[in-house]
């Protein structure tokens, strides 16, 4: 059985649309992981348009993001304010309940727990996502 939540790394627009297709069919909510490396180079604009047409694509609540914003404190306040689900934030104590202040607010949860899998190379994403949903129904 799984046990922490799965999010998978994509970079286009295409690859997020496999994933929620795929995952359709095991009645799983997909977390999309978002590196920070394309955030540097596209900037926030292009997550927040990423999600507004996959939520016109897809059904409402039906994907959740998650980023990470390495030491980044701008980009995970503006994370934050964009409602963007899942931030994953390195920083001191001290910085993190200020920016955990602002995210309870947004109801965003900040450094939650994932196992990552990469999808970003991989050309066939329904046989990998059924290989491992397979696996862990096999496991219980």
């Amino acid at each position: 059985m799984i046990n922490k939540q799965i999010s998978f790394s994509i970079n286009t627009y295409k690859q997020a649309g496999e994933v929620v297709e795929e995952l359709k069919k095991y009645k799983v909510i997909p977390i999309l992981h978002i590196k920070n490396y394309i955030i540097q180079r596209f900037g926030i604009e292009w997550i927040i348009s990423l999600k507004k047409i996959l939520e016109k694509d897809f059904p409402p609540n039906s994907i959740k993001f998650s980023v990470d914003a390495k030491s980044d404190y701008g980009l995970s306040i503006n994370l934050a304010n964009n409602k963007i689900n899942f931030i994953k934030l390195k920083s001191d104590q001290k910085i993190l309940k200020k920016i955990e202040q602002i995210c309870k607010k947004n109801r965003v949860l900040l450094n939650q727990s994932f196992r990552i899998i990469d999808l970003s190379n991989i050309k066939n994403i329904n046989i990998k996502l059924s290989k491992i949903f397979l696996k862990d129904r096999y496991e219980d």
